[in-house]
């Protein structure tokens, strides 16, 4: 999976390497000379008069054939206007869009992700040279065009001419992007538009460099590809955006798609990492290879919606500049105070200024707060908080919840208290610290509920962009894992997380019953609500075919003997303890990785997976760990 990955990442960024690296290919599309070239007053369109029609005809054929230079510097002869667009670069159909000309597109190359309506274009097979030209003849276009990608393969160029003319548009840095639009606009006789969208452009560019002038430059480092660790160079359009939104490109004196050492990055010390959906890299893990850097030490690893608004040469790039602008500078998009909110325990609460010190009273909550990069506001956790590494530097407050110390708490002097429903054990402690700062409650039983609880932290602490980064990353990776067991069979699940007086169990209504019904799995114990004990009858009756220990209190030995050692799970050797029970027990954005780990448990073959079987014997332990 992660080699396919790789293969479409640098494939897609292969247009950007050769608008720099390939050398231009002159070549003629036609020795016609153009006639005039008087611009008509205004476009081609139906008309209910005869005379109107001869009009608007005329017109059209006073505008063309003209004669255009491309990118390429090749000499392109147009001889009426194009209808019939087949578009060899996702780049280019964004351009075509936001000419209004995507309506014209009848092929694209199957890569595009926006804007949503390209869903609906036939895909011609692949980007550039890798685009079936039987597929693109038969959709009989009267113009083609494509970037540099075109020129990967020997004379496939020259077989495209033969199909229909062929332009080719190549900007290899930003201030380009407006000629790529100035070319298209006189190809398609459509030059006031290309103006007008031109100056929105150029507008909202230097619009967001008046907002950056004065920021701090934050240095960042940008993950192309973890295994081997590979970057944006200086030269790259990732790194003029993130340039304009404010920052510094740590390898701004390296080319292309550099590969670099964990060393270099480390002694470079970025103050961001931004890590894509498709670079095998998660932020856990970027939390673990790069601890030291200052962007792991201040809680500032994102990972960003998607990269293709950082590498498509078109318009669309502002989007990415202003995401990366609000995760490098999100105090210059701030949010207005006292901002009045609805907490999950549906609790109004009026948080009058933007908080700067923030005390969490669960280890999920914790976790979601450097999710958002507002790592370096925590200044107390609960004792129980140990991901990532920081929060060991950050005061501890005591136990969980309502266990918390109000003293300790007090003397933090915090402006916001985040709490979930512990902080209701105890009676009148939520009025306690109600006397402090203000509380704000979240309450997520279910993996939609962490999605509410990131957006709505999100929005309180002024994060909002990196919520929305964060609750889009999730789907992504829990849709890839609903794909691969969609057409698998359902093994019934109990999810143990202790023994202490029955066996308790996740109901419905649980976040982890949500884990196993999106790793391909049937909760045993779907017709309870939230967490219940049950007897050792009920578990034998149930006779799940898995039981996942989310504990590491329990042990599995349990299933080794007596009316539990019956089960088809124990027979099966399908008793396993997850590899980290917190993961699975904290309702934060980690989950995603205990949804992964479910999944490999459940269906290994879909994984290329091999948990450890359940033994039984005197010489071995019955936990299976994976």
């Amino acid at each position: 999976m992660k080699r396919t990955a790789l293969l479409v990442v640098l494939l897609l960024l292969g247009a950007v390497v050769a608008t720099g690296c390939i050398a231009s290919n002159e070549s003629t599309s036609s020795t016609s000379s153009p006639s005039a070239t008087a611009t008509p007053t205004s476009s081609t369109t139906s008309t209910t008069s005869s005379t109107t029609s001869s009009s608007t005809t005329q017109m059209e054929k006073s505008y063309y054939p003209i004669t255009v230079k491309d990118f390429a510097n090749r000499t392109v002869t147009i001889k009426e206007e194009p209808k019939r667009v087949v578009s060899l670069a996702p780049a280019v159909t964004e351009d075509l869009y936001y000419l209004g000309l995507l309506d014209r597109v009848v092929g694209d190359t199957g890569y595009e992700d926006w804007p949503p309506e390209v869903k609906n274009i036939t895909s011609v097979g692949g980007y550039g040279a890798y685009a079936s030209l039987e597929k693109i003849a038969s959709l009989k276009p009267d113009l083609i065009i494509a970037d540099n990608a075109v020129l990967y393969k020997q004379g496939y160029l020259e077989s495209l001419e033969k199909i229909a003319p062929v332009i080719i548009v190549a900007p290899k840095s930003l201030d380009e992007i407006p000629r790529a639009i100035e070319l298209l606009g006189k190809v398609f006789n459509r030059e006031d538009k290309a103006k007008e969208v031109i100056d929105e452009f150029n507008a909202k560019v230097d619009a967001m460099k008046e907002l950056m002038k004065d920021q701090p430059k934050v240095k960042v480092f940008y993950v192309i590809w973890n295994k081997p660790l590979m970057t944006a160079g200086g030269n790259t359009f990732i790194s003029d955006v993130i340039s304009i939104a404010g920052g510094v490109n740590i390898f701004n004196d390296t080319k292309n798609w550099p590969q670099v050492s964990l060393e270099e990055v480390l002694a470079r010390n970025p103050d961001v990492i931004i890590l894509t959906p498709h670079c095998g890299m998660t932020v856990e893990e970027a939390y673990k290879l790069f601890a030291g850097t200052n962007a792991v030490k201040n809680g500032h690893v994102y990972m960003i919606e998607n990269e293709n608004d950082l590498i498509h040469p078109s318009p669309r790039l502002i989007r990415g500049i202003e995401t990366m602008a609000r995760i490098l500078h999100p105090d210059a998009f701030k949010t207005s105070y006292p901002l009045t909110i609805k907490d999950m325990a549906n609790r109004t609460v009026i948080i009058p200024k933007e908080p700067q010190r923030i005390v969490s009273l669960a280890p999920s909550i914790t976790e979601t707060i450097f999710y958002l990069g507002a790592g370096d506001r925590l200044v107390g956790v609960t004792k129980y908080a140990d991901w990532p590494p920081a929060v060991k530097n950050i005061t501890k407050v005591g136990g969980y919840g309502a266990y918390a110390n109000l003293e300790e708490i007090a003397k933090l002097k915090p402006d916001l208290i985040i709490a979930d429903n512990a902080v209701f054990y105890k009676q009148g402690f939520l009025e306690s610290l109600e006397k402090i700062a203000p509380v704000v409650i979240v309450d997520p039983k279910s993996i939609d509920g962490i999605y509410q609880q990131v957006e709505l932290l999100g929005k309180v602490l002024d994060r909002e962009e990196q919520a929305s980064l964060v609750v889009a990353e999730m789907k992504a990776q829990i849709s890839y894992i609903e794909g691969l067991v969609a057409n698998a069979s359902r093994p019934s699940v109990m999810y143990l997380v202790s023994t202490y007086n029955g066996y308790w169990i996740a109901g419905k209504d649980t976040f982890a019953d949500s884990i196993i019904r999106i790793a391909g799995g049937k909760n045993a114990f779907e017709d309870v609500t939230g967490w219940k004990a049950v007897s050792e009858e009920e578990v034998v009756a149930r006779n799940p075919d898995v039981v996942i220990i989310a504990s590491a209190y329990v042990d599995p030995k349990i299933f080794c003997s007596g009316p539990l050692s019956t089960i088809k799970a124990a027979k099966d050797g399908r008793v396993y303890t997850v590899s980290d029970p917190n993961v699975f027990q904290r309702p934060s954005p980690r989950i995603v990785l205990a949804i992964k780990e479910m999944a490999e448990l459940l269906h290994p073959e879909l994984f290329k997976y091999q948990p450890q079987p359940l033994v039984c014997s005197t010489n071995t332990t019955a936990n299976a760990t994976g």
